[in-house]
Order: structure tokens, then C-alpha cells, then sequence
């Protein structure tokens, strides 16, 4: 992790963590001596964070921190720093109740749509995922499920909802999913055998299985 990233990863971390609460004064001079940088490097870092919501700038004014309701939500950065942070609890059983709305329909949708590129994405995912299990390698399992889930919601056909493939892969990776085969292989099978019910509520069925493993929110 270059300069740049550390200190966008750092006072992305403090802002969700309420170091930096909202309203914070964000001095770059200060900063600078801080991470000895540069007040360039530091002010890149800056608009990074801007991007995401989380600070505010105006020129001859100054920066300061914005309230959690300004952030985006589904930036994949603010999501790591939310899981990871002190309501990361909460926040995971928010990305739960995300996934169990969007990827029953986009199961429901891509057996009925059927588009090849997606449907041999998510089959070649599955077996990087089968061949992680054999090898036990926890990091390559993580990877390939992301893709699979990925392709998974692409498949439906809906511009708007491959849009939502963003917080679900950043949620993954964020908190990846035990190593787990049948309930996947059972969504891919009934999506390639173009059963919408089927494939539908064995892609819930999946997401209730990994539930608990996310530890939700009572």
C-alpha cells in the first residue's frame, strides 16, 4: 500500500470509527506532518475521500468530516471500513438483508434470461471455488465466490440491478462466505436448467445458510 492509499485507508478508518467525528476540521498542513507527506499527496487523499462522502471542501474555507448519512453507502472502501468498525455487526446484517433482496430475483432472472457469457462465468467461478475447497485454500475460495455472485447478479439482464454486483462483491471480500459448495452448486444447476422458482429459493435458501456465519443483527 503506496503513501497515497495508506492515508486514505487511515482516515477513512477514523471517520467511521468517530476518531474524526462529524464536522471534523481537516487540516492538510497537519496531516502532512502527520504522514509525512506532501501536502499534494495529501490533498489527493483528500478529494479520494471526498468522492466517497465522507469529507466536504470549499475553497478558502477549509475540509471537514460529513455525517454517516452523506457517505455512499456502497462504495466498496466504506463498506470494508463499516464492517470493520465498531458497528460492523450492524452493518453486516444491513449488507445481509441487501443480498437476500437482490440475488433470489437475479437467480430468478438469469435462468430465465439464460446469457451465455454470464451463465460460463458463474460455472467456471463454481469450479475455481470446488478446486479451493479440494486445495483448502480459504483466499482462493473467497475470490472465486465473489465472481460467482458477481456473474450471478449480471446474469439477470437488468442493467440497474448488475449495478448492485458492487456492494455485494465489496461485502464478500469485505466478509467472505464459509467453504461452502452444495447450495452453490444447487443455484447454478437450476439456473443453467432454466427453473426461475427453482432457481429463486435455492438462491435464498444459500444466503439463509451463510446467515448465520455473518452474525446478524438480533
Amino acid at each position: 500500500m503506496n503513501l497515497h492509499a495508506r492515508i486514505v485507508d487511515e482516515l477513512g478508518r477514523l471517520i467511521v470509527e468517530g476518531v474524526l467525528g462529524d464536522g471534523q476540521p481537516l487540516v492538510p498542513e497537519e496531516l502532512g506532518r502527520r504522514f509525512s507527506a506532501s501536502r499534494t499527496v495529501v490533498r489527493e487523499a483528500l478529494r479520494v475521500l471526498e468522492s466517497k462522502g465522507m469529507v466536504t471542501a470549499r475553497p478558502r474555507v477549509g475540509t471537514w468530516t460529513l455525517p454517516p448519512e452523506a457517505w455512499d453507502a456502497i462504495d466498496p472502501d466504506v463498506i470494508a471500513w463499516r464492517v470493520n468498525g465498531p458497528d460492523g455487526r450492524k452493518h453486516l446484517h444491513e449488507l445481509q438483508e441487501l443480498r437476500l433482496t437482490i440475488e433470489p430475483q437475479a437467480a430468478r432472472l438469469a435462468a430465465h434470461h439464460r446469457r451465455p457469457g454470464e451463465l460460463s462465468a458463474m460455472a467456471a467461478a463454481y469450479e475455481l471455488m470446488a478446486d479451493a475447497v479440494e486445495r483448502g485454500d480459504t483466499a482462493a475460495f473467497h475470490d472465486a465466490d465473489s465472481e460467482f455472485h458477481a456473474a450471478l447478479i449480471r446474469a439477470s439482464g437488468n442493467a440497474l440491478i448488475a449495478q448492485l454486483q458492487v456492494p455485494v462483491v465489496a461485502a464478500l471480500r469485505a466478509h467472505g462466505e464459509p467453504l461452502e459448495l452444495v447450495a452453490h452448486s444447487r443455484v447454478l444447476t437450476l439456473v443453467l436448467a432454466k427453473n426461475a422458482d427453482g432457481a429463486e429459493s435455492a438462491s435464498r435458501r444459500l444466503l439463509e445458510t451463510v446467515a448465520p456465519y455473518r452474525s446478524p443483527a438480533p
